[in-house]
């Protein structure tokens, strides 16, 4: 595995991530640990081998999918929950008349969550199928009928012209080398003075795309991330007659919710059941978000917030 979380604490703190961490995997009781009652050097608990699930194995069930909803809540694979997905949309200002998509929709908590709040029509694409597949079957079980998750490829992902009051999207964006053209594709989907709001992870003043600091936060299915600058961002949602109303950085409190979300998973009696049940995927999943925290602490990667209204017509695709 990558370095920890929290790679050291001063004297007399309280034990960081990587010790608490450290110390639950080893049976430890953390709230008996000082900052360094163990070392600081990187978690080493083994490298998940590289096996393909059954082919008929339902989405649901596949261990990696569980072991993400039990850190990051159910119909989840990514930090922030409910919570946050509704503080995207806040500014959208969402009644019933309105139609919504969502790009990147995962499991579709979000989707379902922002359907339930404003008992609107939420589509949400997912370009992962088993994700899609995963989220399809949540939405079916809790009766959420209008919150539709639909898998979709680069080069079908083409939904109707001025059909959508609403475009969102959360971390999705920098895992798909076709950033513009979903971009694009959504500007075309919005209706006039539609809204888009996302978040998206990108590279800091001065750090270059092919900043070596970058290189380990990758996708889950370990391609490397599309990051472009702040600076290129606001350019390309201008040429799309986009006018920015909101550029924000959320990065300091978007680690400071990856990093509660893992104590909170060694404190709870289910973390412990799912490290004994999925070992290698537990491995898999602290590894992922250690390299993604390692890479915000760097100072190479930010978290930012865009909301934006429609205020033309871009060229079409």
């Amino acid at each position: 595995m990558g370095a920890a979380l929290e790679a050291s604490a001063p004297p007399g703190a309280k034990p960081s991530f990587k010790t608490r961490f450290k110390a639950w995997w080893e049976g430890y009781d953390p709230a008996d640990l000082t900052a360094d009652a163990l070392p600081l050097e990187p978690v080493l608990i083994g490298t998940p081998p590289a096996e393909a699930p059954p082919a008929d194995i339902p989405p649901l069930e596949h261990p990696h999918i569980k072991v993400a909803q039990q850190v990051w809540g159910e119909g989840f694979t990514r930090p922030g929950g409910a919570a946050a997905i509704l503080t995207l949309v806040k500014p959208f200002a969402l009644n019933p008349s309105m139609t919504v998509m969502e790009f990147g929709a995962g499991l579709g908590g979000g989707t379902r969550a922002v359907s339930a709040e404003f008992d609107v029509w939420v589509h949400g694409f997912e370009v992962d199928p088993i994700l899609a597949a995963g989220g399809h079957e949540l939405s079916i079980k809790k009766g959420a009928k209008k919150a539709e998750i639909k898998p979709c490829t680069m080069q079908d992902f083409q939904p109707k012209a001025a059909s959508y009051d609403c475009v969102y999207s959360s971390e999705a964006l920098y895992t798909v080398p076709e950033k513009e053209k979903v971009l694009t594709v959504c500007e075309r989907a919005l209706k006039a003075r539609g809204q888009i709001a996302l978040t998206d992870f990108v590279r800091t003043p001065g750090t270059k795309p092919d900043d070596p600091r970058l290189a380990d936060f990758v996708t889950r299915t370990g391609k490397p991330g599309q990051f472009w600058s702040g600076e290129e961002y606001v350019a390309k949602l201008k040429g799309l007659k986009f006018d920015i109303r909101v550029d924000e950085d959320l990065t300091e409190n978007y680690r400071s919710t990856v990093i509660e979300a893992w104590v909170n998973f060694t404190q709870d009696a289910g973390g412990t059941a799912y490290a004994k049940a999925h070992p290698d995927e537990l491995v898999a999943e602290v590894s992922l978000w250690t390299k993604r925290v390692a890479a915000i602490d760097s100072g190479a990667l930010q978290l930012r917030r865009y909301y934006a209204i429609k205020m033309g017509s871009s060229k079409s695709i």
